[in-house]
């Protein structure tokens, strides 16, 4: 029960009351970007409008303005259930046309991100976040005897096509991508009991991937190949860290702490480690194992608890516990504790961090008062100001995942 309780402790979101830490750009860095030129008419047309002008806003990389800027978005965007876009973006003596039709809203919406991310990657040489997808655990409503219904959902990066992909209405924990988004990897209670699922997006097909007795939770597929699965498993003791052929079922065993327990496994970008929280040093720290050779080195010295580790192209996000709430922490796996920077504000309470593909900005939970909501950060030093990217007055939504 010990070893139940630590795991669901490392997973679960805690939350306290919290505010925003202030990390205003100085807006040096950014270019100037105008929409100004383009001229939108109709139901579908300016929503194009609206959603391209969010997503550049939202993309950290432009100040954008009414005026003449460094780089201008032209044309025309028309329509009041199809939409035509006959568009043109010019910057630094280049240029690129956008000519398109969208049947319907859906396909408005979806034609706006696809320009907004273009324009990130011509004019920056990175990767946009626009045609993105979060899967987060929301909350929403009650069942009958009173305990919170408790679903895995999906949606586009700002909030919006909000999706319920399970009804079981049972504790959801830890989903995780898989490489080509097509998949989500979780650990419900569906059962009564922690087990690891896989569930198709698209089609809401799920499948229990571990059937062995005692605990089995943190499922996560390794970034280069998607049968190899990082998963925690007690059937032979206390909770350890496994890879697991998702085909085969074959397992391959990493950590052998027999007084400790093991949690939240996340991969190396190159799939070559993992990155895990284990208790073995009497409270939890952050470690790394490398997956061939099986050595394993400890990464964080100081905190009280150091948890929920994500790894991305730009280092490890962890939610950490020194000497105040849980706050987003970054540090280099390769430098360690001296590497170590904060993204969240002392005294204000963030959990489950999770890396946008674009190694810049991180999807995270936070509560204010009594309601748990879903925040974005910036994570560079001089980043955009956090903010929300939907209206989570109805229910409780946390544990969030950005798509790969």
């Amino acid at each position: 029960m010990k070893y139940f309780t630590l795991i669901l402790a490392f997973c679960v979101s805690l939350f306290a009351h919290a505010k925003v830490i202030d990390i205003h750009s100085s807006g040096a860095a950014k270019q100037s970007l105008s929409v100004s030129s383009v001229q939108a008419s109709g139901t579908t047309g300016n929503s194009f409008l609206s959603t391209l002008r969010n997503d550049l806003l939202r993309a950290g990389w432009y100040r954008v303005t009414n005026a003449n800027a460094q780089v201008n978005v032209r044309g025309t965007a028309t329509g009041s259930s199809a939409t035509n876009e006959a568009l043109s973006v010019h910057w630094s003596g280049k240029k690129f046309a956008w000519n398109r039709t969208a049947k319907d809203a859906l396909t408005t919406r979806k034609h706006a991100h696809e320009l907004a991310d273009a324009i990130v990657n011509a004019t920056t040489g990175e990767k946009g976040i626009a045609q993105t997808r979060l899967a987060i655990v929301g909350q929403v409503g009650r069942a009958k005897d009173g305990q919170a219904m408790e679903d895995l959902y999906v949606c586009d990066y700002d909030g919006y096509n909000l999706k319920r992909l399970t009804s079981d209405s049972k504790p959801i924990i830890g989903p995780r991508w898989s490489a080509d988004n097509r998949t989500i990897y979780f650990t419900s209670y569906r059962l009564g009991f922690a087990a690891v699922y896989k569930i198709d997006v698209a089609t809401g097909k799920m499948e229990r991937l571990a059937n062995f007795r005692g605990l089995s939770t943190g499922a996560v597929p390794s970034p280069t190949d998607p049968n190899k699965l990082a998963i925690i498993l007690s059937h032979q003791g206390n909770p350890e860290l496994y890879v697991m052929d998702a085909r085969t079922r074959h397992l391959t065993r990493l950590t052998t702490t027999t007084l400790a327990a093991e949690a939240s496994p996340t991969w190396s970008p190159d799939g070559r480690q993992i990155c895990y929280v284990s208790d073995e040093p009497g409270t939890p720290h952050l470690y790394i194992v490398d997956v061939q050779t099986k050595q394993r080195r400890r990464l964080t010295m100081a905190g009280g608890e150091n948890v929920q580790p994500d790894w991305g192209e730009n280092g490890i996000l962890f939610a950490t516990k020194r000497g105040c709430p849980y706050r987003i922490a970054l540090i280099d796996p390769a430098r360690g504790e001296s590497s170590l920077r904060y993204l969240t504000e002392k005294n204000e309470q963030f959990e489950s961090p999770s890396w946008a593909p674009n190694g810049r900005h991180v999807v995270t939970s936070r509560k204010q008062g009594r309601t748990s909501s879903i925040w974005i950060v910036d994570a560079l030093e001089k980043g955009d100001v956090p903010y929300q990217p939907f209206n989570s007055s109805q229910g409780q939504w946390f544990n969030p995942a950005w798509s790969k």
